[in-house]
This record gives structure tokens, C-alpha cells and sequence, in this order.
């Protein structure tokens, strides 16, 4: 019993934990974002294939609880008359044409990627590396667009990324980039839950 305890104790002082960051890049945004009416649509979730499922069923999930007139998701919602790929910063002429044929008031395009991957949920540094660091990072971005004006009324990127040195020791637990992706995820659903009217 003492040797296990001593083992765990060893074990706790030579474990570090890297602590994930998160940076906001504000693009544009007006005063609030009025959910409460119009008819919605939520595009197709553009993100690394592991997370993709669990990021859309948020995304629907918190969405439907913001919008409490009609959510659309694109790639069930039947009779919609879209391109097959609708780009991330449309141009005039496709805002206009997702307005034509759809009826839709309000046009919300999320997207998140990994910038780097190197380092695991329990990693040992590689001190003879020629690296100074390892990080994983990520970004996810969001558009929200008013279909009747053609203008974008929210856009916001967030950075997430955790770092360790090379110099250390320790093992690390740390952030993978599905965890970095969710906890943007959710940091952009707060600031959208607090500016929306």
C-alpha cells in the first residue's frame, strides 16, 4: 500500500500539466445578434474528420436553443436549392443566390482546422530534438450572415493552443487538437450567447 502511494506521489511530481490558450481575432460584429425571428440556416460543418460529428451535433444543438423561430440544418433539410460547396467569405453574387429559391433570412457558415498537431494527450519531450517546442494548435472561425441585406453580421476567429518546451524532464497531459477545437468551440458560444440579443 505505502509502495503504490509512493509510486502515485513520484508519479504527480514529475507530471506537468500544459494548459491550453485561447486568442480572439474580432473581424466584425454588430451591436447583438437577433435570434428571435426569421429562418435560419446552418451549413454544413467543415472540420478535421475525428471531430466532425460531435462539433455538428453542438453546433445544431446550441443553435436550435439561440434561434427560437427555425433552425435548418443544409445537409438534411430537403428541397434546398444550394451549391454543393457554399465557401467560407461569399461573395455578393452567392449571398444573393443562396437568398434566391431558399427563403431564408439568416445564413450561419462554421468552420475549424488544426494549424499543428505535435504533441499526444500524455507526451514525453524529446530532449535531443532539434525543436525548441511542441505545440498543437487550431482555429475555428464563424460567419453569420443577413441574407435580406446581403451583409455579414458576425465574424469571429478563435485560436486555440497549448505548448510544452523540449528542455523539460516531465511528462505532459495535454489538450489534442479535438480538445482544443471543442474548448474554442465553446468559448465562441459563450461570446455569441452574451452579444446576441
Amino acid at each position: 500500500m505505502k509502495k503504490n502511494a509512493l509510486i502515485l506521489l513520484l508519479s504527480l511530481q514529475l507530471t506537468s500539466c500544459a494548459f491550453p490558450s485561447y486568442t480572439f481575432q474580432d473581424q466584425k460584429m454588430q451591436t447583438g445578434i437577433d435570434f428571435s425571428s426569421g429562418k435560419w440556416l446552418l451549413n454544413g460543418i467543415d472540420s478535421p474528420y475525428k471531430i466532425n460529428d460531435k462539433l455538428t451535433k453542438l453546433a445544431i444543438n446550441d443553435f436550435d436553443k439561440l434561434i427560437r423561430t427555425n433552425l435548418n440544418y443544409a445537409p438534411v433539410t430537403k428541397g434546398l436549392l444550394l451549391p454543393k460547396n457554399i465557401p467560407f467569405n461569399p461573395n455578393l453574387t452567392e449571398l444573393k443566390n443562396l437568398k434566391l429559391g431558399n427563403d431564408f433570412d439568416y445564413f450561419i457558415n462554421l468552420k475549424a482546422k488544426v494549424l499543428k498537431d505535435e504533441i499526444g494527450v500524455i507526451d514525453f519531450t524529446v530532449t535531443n530534438s532539434l525543436k525548441e517546442s511542441y505545440k498543437n494548435e487550431v482555429e475555428i472561425e464563424i460567419e453569420i450572415y443577413d441574407l435580406n441585406n446581403s451583409e455579414i453580421i458576425y465574424s469571429k476567429t478563435i485560436k486555440g493552443s497549448v505548448e510544452i518546451s523540449k528542455n523539460s524532464q516531465d511528462f505532459y497531459i495535454a489538450k489534442t487538437t479535438d480538445g482544443l477545437i471543442l474548448g474554442a468551440y465553446k468559448k465562441l458560444i459563450r461570446d455569441i450567447n452574451k452579444k446576441s440579443i
